[in-house]
């Protein structure tokens, strides 16, 4: 059964959905909240005057762990909302990994037979003359 390959106008615009996408999250006991979009830019921050009462270092601790989780939440989401048919290994995809390989394994063995012959040389003129 082969995959359904989807027009370019019927492909979902996924930049557009993942900028979309919003998560929330919250930290110091809900005195710090941060939202954040699918393509993990902050978008929102609200800051409760009581958070002003927090010393420098636990409102900065409190900001990065409410961007972080929501964030994390975010990507998730964002993953989950990529179609399937992009997820999936396609024969043409099979042969091009397959074709990099090769061609990564063949300069290899380029460089083995180089470094090899380097040594070579390298020992033989290191041999002390009779």
């Amino acid at each position: 059964m082969g995959v359904k390959r989807m027009a370019a106008a019927e492909q979902p615009d996924l930049v557009a959905q993942f900028s979309a996408l919003r998560e929330t999250a919250a930290a110091a006991n809900g005195l710090v909240e941060v939202e954040v979009d699918g393509t993990s830019d902050l978008v929102g921050l609200k800051i409760d005057p009581r958070a002003m009462r927090l010393s420098s270092e636990e409102l900065s601790a409190a900001i990065r762990d409410a961007f972080g989780r929501a964030r994390d939440a975010a990507q998730e989401r964002a993953a989950q909302a990529i179609p399937e048919a992009l997820r999936m290994e396609t024969p043409e995809l099979t042969t091009l990994l397959q074709d990099v390989k090769a061609d990564a394994h063949a300069r290899m063995d380029e460089i083995l037979v180089v470094a090899n012959e380097l040594t070579a040389r390298l020992d033989r003129l290191m041999q002390p003359k009779p």
